[in-house]
């Protein structure tokens, strides 16, 4: 089994909602089900997709930039960020989720799905607008934050969105992605995370400390250091909040990691209990549990075939 922070969140949140992005959806499969559940898995709110399309501008062209010494300008991320709105946008407004054609991999960076289009609330004029102005605001913040740039800029290398993976437990593997790791000499790697939340009010010192033990416990990759080392106290693991130009840098101690590994080994546990290594076809949603929140059920992309009788497939 493959675990990550944000699969936790959503098993206690609704086991449901867990089942069918992480059991049920997939790609392949011949299933018109299964390929039903792993489209709606990619709907997203439209501060979700804005929040993205900032994360793919950093991490796509303004960190490649900073690797190669190249200077970049705020308008030309900008730039760059407008054309992947567009697209993206354009791409959404046609919904063509039902196409029997469509396949995720060859839209390549077009492809986005709004929650919206599928459960009948198109974005207006100025949800589109709003979501541009955010986008704009967050890169411009980002230039801003005099600190958060100077780390980027001075580091050795900045790898963004890498896989970390580590064994758990038996059967049970830590996945995870950070944002942007920046590895600097003589100096702890530099862990971030970007948000794009209005009110930014989250505290996510336990998401980054998973990735700081995710750092310290994966096989080193090959645009590593050299000889690298990494204890997750020691690393600096920042959360940048853009929309609200505040930053948040978080240095855990030994009782915040054995609190963060507690965490992990106990949701594990949680949904190990319930799947017992059984794969789809020996599994039903009628086995999880629903939300326990009507609000929950409302924003969930999976309302559609979460709430079809017969449930068991």
């Amino acid at each position: 089994m493959r675990w990550s922070y944000s699969a936790s969140r959503s098993f206690r949140q609704c086991q449901r909602q867990w089942f069918f992005k992480n059991i049920a959806a997939s790609a392949r499969s011949n299933d018109p089900l299964r390929r039903r559940v792993y489209l709606l898995s990619k709907l997203q709110s439209v501060s979700a997709w804005r929040g993205k399309v900032v994360d793919d501008v950093i991490s796509k062209t303004l960190i490649p930039s900073l690797n190669r010494r190249d200077s970049i300008t705020l308008k030309t991320v900008k730039q760059r960020a407008r054309c992947l709105f567009g697209s993206q946008l354009a791409f959404a407004l046609r919904h063509p989720i039902d196409d029997p054609n469509l396949r995720v991999s060859r839209e390549g960076e077009d492809f986005a799905l709004l929650y919206g289009m599928e459960y009948g609330q198109a974005p207006t004029e100025q949800d589109i607008a709003q979501a541009w102005t955010e986008i704009e605001q967050a890169l411009t913040n980002l230039y801003n934050m005099s600190g958060v740039r100077e780390a980027l800029k001075s580091a050795d290398r900045v790898i963004s969105q890498r896989a970390l993976q580590f064994e758990l437990m038996d059967g049970v593997t830590v996945l995870a992605y950070p944002d942007a790791i920046a590895f600097s000499p003589n100096r702890p790697p530099l862990i971030i995370d970007w948000k794009v939340h209005t009110f930014g009010q989250n505290d996510a010192w336990l998401q980054l400390a998973i990735y700081g033990i995710a750092l310290s416990r994966s096989k080193r990759h090959t645009d590593f250091p050299e000889n690298f080392r990494c204890d997750p106290k020691e690393a600096a693991l920042l959360e940048a909040q853009l929309l609200t130009e505040s930053v948040r840098e978080h240095h855990v101690v030994e009782d915040e990691i054995t609190e963060a590994e507690e965490y992990m080994i106990g949701s594990a546990c949680e949904i190990a209990s319930l799947t017992e290594g059984k794969k789809y076809a020996d599994l039903s949603v009628e086995d999880f549990q629903a939300a326990h929140h009507a609000e929950t059920c409302q924003r969930c992309a999976f309302r559609s075939i979460c709430w079809e009788k017969p449930h068991a497939h």
